[in-house]
């Protein structure tokens, strides 16, 4: 089978026989020799009717030496199970951590409260009527009763009186001592949550309800192809699910009201590190505190667990049975804006939901990566924190994909999908050469959809039943895609710096997101990849070692490791900072004040004077020290706590982070022009291979770049599958590129070695320079097709003055052909076709034959060889996206985004260069 890394969607509702095969056909035309079936939904789904489907596609397939990729459930996402919770194990439901309150201000003197009616939610008046599950609500269990002290405003203090014995079945009666306090109603319950159709991520036995939904029924029926044509299955964004809200990336332990994700055998685990103090502890899962001693312990105990228990449950649990049956498990989990640590609709870990999959996996939907917009807070579906995703979502996969040996280098990204039919193939090489230079190297393109055209559902559909004008030039821009992921396959990501990832730090409290540090990197050419702390605390497991002044991971060399602020780190990285030796740990913008140790305990580190102000011990209790360490008050019983000594490594402020970096040699290459929009990767094959893309959309980056490496270098035209020899020179032992790269550019340039060419490469501008311009803007002949009728084009209309074919027909989407001849005294030995203006694919024919096609600006094509002596016939065809004949379909009353149109077609000065 040819080398293919792209497997795109292909949504699955019950299409006729020969629907089923022309998509194929169609898949196939574009270069790409494998798909992942979705039921979108399949009415039939693990039915004889999807098993029919999966007969035809599994037949055009190995005619065609193809693989196929299942995605692994029914409805998005991944959870359903196919049914099963609801349909046969109602037992297996989420279960959760859940509590209700009831305020206590004043006196000394006996109180009751009702715990039978606080064991579900209270609601506002305007959730009157909403639909409750009264039965299941029968089954809700007291876990505990609890007192907890007020501070000030809406903070606790950490002194917890357990009421719990005082329970008569329905009442509890007690007296607390002076002051005000908050009763907590602690209980575990199987409603009131998410979506109760869902498996438990957490429950060995609920998580495995997924494999017998879905992946056993196809091993039964599809066994013998397994590991052949058969690849493996797909996840699509698995999550926690315990809060309604869609969107809701604010869920954060103990920051929002929200039931909890539980199991048994997380209680266990808890226990297992509070004893008997874990009652008290549970609390401060959902309020904040004065001391935030306890509180941090719990969090992060609480959070490290879940974490543990998804990566084992479900993820681990699902990779193991694919390697088992000879297949591979990938996918991806909601990543954006932070929830990849979180609960809702996030895996509490990215790394260690990615623990079980075969590749890396991050998705690029829905406007959350836009050409010229890296800094931006955007308005989509939802808000999109530009800062994240422009600079860190890529560098998320990608480092999980170089790090993680199971991973084998590789990194998946799911991508277009709900970008809307304004998304054309311009576009969408813009964000796939973005994508690659961040070190994704496996595409699932979203999507391919049979049903009647236009179908709403996440827009664009690359061949939309035929009606994409753009379809020819999306399978080109597919074969470049599988040249350049084939280019950046099988080899080793050069790095200058690691970064740690700030799941851990976000679970409990104050601290810098690590796109702030991400950014600061990469718009100083500095590479990095993200470690995890899993991998700093056992780096045997991840073929690591510290090694002088050196950090490897998986054979990944790191000159430093960047730690973002945190205002508490757990114990785990304390100790690999003391480990470090030489190896220089940098902390951006100040060190840690608190250590978390185990069962709750949180030391605070010592200044210089190697004094704690405050140490919280085990039960939250906490010892105040004087400044002459003698104990002056102890609350509570004492604590077993104790003063952490001063933390190693060196403190850094975040803009001052780069510079310092590049003075101590820790930089990858050099750039003699500052530009922040300037982004490149370094791989290493058989030979030293480098990407660069300029993602400003409105400047031309000109500079020298400095790469380090002795050999002669070329470039590597991965649209035409062509070399040219680059313009360089070599300086002290390194190589010194000239490049020039027009706004959205990206070029490829690698050690020549063995390589064979004759052609130099040449910018836009050297294409032109020294050639004589002659302005051909006027009297063109202009006709209009739609997709489903090109190339037959009618009769055309001769415009003396090009403008925007939307001027006159503002809902046509199709292909308009643009013909004119033009007269030469003598044939020219260079000559170039350039349009000021394409709106946004345009492909160039000279005398009856094609001579280049532009799927990205600039919109000049060189046509020197095509030109002769007298008439010379010219016709450009420019398609366009399918948004405009939008405008005639009925719209839905409701809108997810809004978004300006652009003009389609070619307009304003086109200009022959000759000479």
């Amino acid at each position: 089978m040819e080398n293919n890394y792209i497997l795109p969607f292909l949504w699955m509702r019950g299409e006729e026989e020969a629907v089923l095969r022309e998509e194929m056909e169609k898949i196939y035309e574009c270069g790409i020799r494998a798909v992942c079936l979705e039921a979108r939904p399949h009415d039939d789904f693990c039915g004889p009717g999807w098993w029919h489907d999966m007969d035809i596609i599994l037949d055009e397939a190995k005619k065609k030496g193809m693989k196929l990729w299942i995605l692994d459930d029914k409805h998005f996402p991944t959870g359903y199970a196919n049914g099963l919770i609801e349909k046969k194990y109602p037992e297996r439901k989420k279960l959760y951590l859940a509590c209700t309150t009831a305020d206590i201000f004043g006196g000394e003197y006996e109180r009751s409260l009702n715990v039978s009616r606080m064991l579900k939610p209270s609601i506002g008046f305007w959730q009157i009527g909403d639909p409750v599950d009264y039965a299941e609500r029968e089954n809700n269990q007291l876990y505990a009763i609890l007192a907890v002290r007020y501070a000030e405003g809406n903070l606790f203090h950490e002194e917890v009186i357990d009421l719990t014995e005082k329970y008569d079945g329905c009442y509890v009666k007690f007296t607390l001592p002076k002051g005000n306090w908050r009763v907590f109603v602690l209980y575990k319950t199987r409603t009131d949550g998410g979506n109760d159709t869902y498996i438990n991520m957490i429950d060995k036995e609920s998580a495995a309800t997924q494999i017998e939904g879905v992946y056993e029924s196809h091993y039964e029926k599809y066994g013998s192809e397994f590991g052949k044509t058969i690849a493996g299955f797909f996840s699509d964004e698995p999550q926690f699910g315990n809060v309604v809200v869609f969107n809701n990336y604010d869920v954060q332990v103990g920051r929002v009201k929200m039931q909890l994700p539980w199991s048994d055998e997380l209680q266990e685990n808890l226990t297992g590190l509070y004893g008997e103090e874990l009652t008290k502890a549970l609390p401060f899962l959902f309020v904040e505190t004065e001391e935030q001693g306890l509180r941090t312990g719990i969090r992060y105990d609480y959070m490290d667990q879940v974490s543990r228990l998804y990566k084992k449950n479900f993820s681990d649990a699902i990779g193991t049975w694919c390697e088992d049956h000879g297949v591979e498990y990938i996918g991806h989990v909601v990543e954006d804006n932070g929830i990849h640590s979180r609960l809702g609709m996030g895996p509490s870990h990215y790394f260690r939901a990615m623990s079980g999959q075969h590749m890396a996996g991050i998705d690029s939907i829905g406007g959350q990566i836009l050409y010229g917009a890296p800094v931006e807070q955007r308005n989509a579906m939802t808000d999109c924190d530009g800062e994240f995703f422009h600079y860190t979502l890529g560098k998320l996969g990608a480092s999980c994909g170089h790090l993680e040996p199971k991973k084998q280098g590789r990194t998946m990204c799911e991508l277009f999908g709900a970008y809307g039919w304004s998304f054309g193939v311009r576009d969408m090489k813009y964000l796939l050469d973005h994508l690659l230079v961040k070190g994704v190297n496996h595409l699932v393109p979203h999507a391919f959809s049979m049903a009647e055209y236009p179908d709403p559902d996440c827009p664009p559909h690359f061949y939309a039943r035929g009606n994409n004008p753009e379809f020819p030039y999306f399978a080109r821009l597919m074969k470049y895609a599988n040249r350049m992921c084939g280019l950046l396959n099988g080899g080793q990501h050069v790095a200058s710096a690691a970064v740690l990832y700030d799941g851990e730090a976000d679970w409990v409290g104050k601290n810098m997101p690590m796109q702030k540090v991400i950014r600061q990197l990469l718009e100083h050419q500095i590479d990095l990849d993200i470690v995890s702390l899993d991998m700093l605390d056992d780096l045997a497991a991840y073929n690591g070692r510290l090694e002088g002044k050196k950090l490897y991971i998986n054979g990944v060399e790191f000159q430093a490791l960047i730690i973002g602020y945190a205002k508490e780190i757990p114990e785990r990285l304390a100790a690999f900072v003391e480990k470090a030796g030489e190896f220089p740990v940098i902390f951006v913008d100040g060190k840690p004040e608190t250590v978390i140790g185990k069962g709750g305990r949180t030391d605070r580190i010592a200044g210089k004077d190697g004094r704690a102000d405050r140490i919280a011990g085990k039960g939250g209790y906490t010892d105040s020290i004087a400044e002459n360490g003698c104990t002056d008050r102890i609350a509570g019983k004492a604590g077993e706590g104790c003063t952490a000594g001063a933390i190693g490594g060196e403190t850094v402020a975040l803009s001052e982070l780069a510079g310092v970096l590049r003075a101590r040699g820790f930089a990858d290459i050099a750039v003699d022009t500052e530009c922040k929009d300037l982004s490149f990767y370094h791989y290493k094959k058989d030979r030293q291979i480098f990407v660069f893309q300029n993602e400003s959309a409105a400047d031309v980056f000109c500079g020298k770049v400095t790469l380090p490496t002795a050999e002669p270098v070329v470039y590597y035209d991965a649209m035409e599958d062509v070399y040219e020899l680059a313009d360089f020179c070599e300086r002290e032992g390194n190589i010194e590129v000239s490049l020039e790269l027009q706004p959205g550019e990206c070029v490829v340039i690698l050690e020549q070695k063995n390589i064979v060419c004759n052609v130099k490469h040449k910018s836009f501008r050297e294409q032109i320079d020294g050639l004589e311009s002659r302005d051909i803007s006027a009297d063109w002949t202009v006709s209009l097709v739609k997709a489903k009728e090109y190339p037959q084009f009618p009769e055309g209309e001769m415009v003396h003055e090009l403008k925007p074919v939307s001027d006159e027909k503002p809902t046509f989407s199709g292909i308009a052909c643009y013909e004119k001849t033009v007269y030469l005294e003598e044939a020219p030995e260079r000559a170039v076709l350039k349009a000021e203006q394409v709106f946004e694919m345009m492909k160039v024919t000279v005398n009856g034959s094609e001579a280049g096609v532009r799927i990205f600006p600039p919109y000049q094509v060189e046509i020197s060889g095509a030109l002769k002596a007298g008439e010379n016939k010219i016709v450009v065809e420019v398609a366009g996206t399918p948004m405009r004949e939008m405008l005639e379909i009925p719209q839905p009353p409701f809108d997810f985004t809004h978004e300006a149109l652009e003009p389609m077609g070619m307009f304003g000065k086109i200009e022959l260069y000759c000479g």
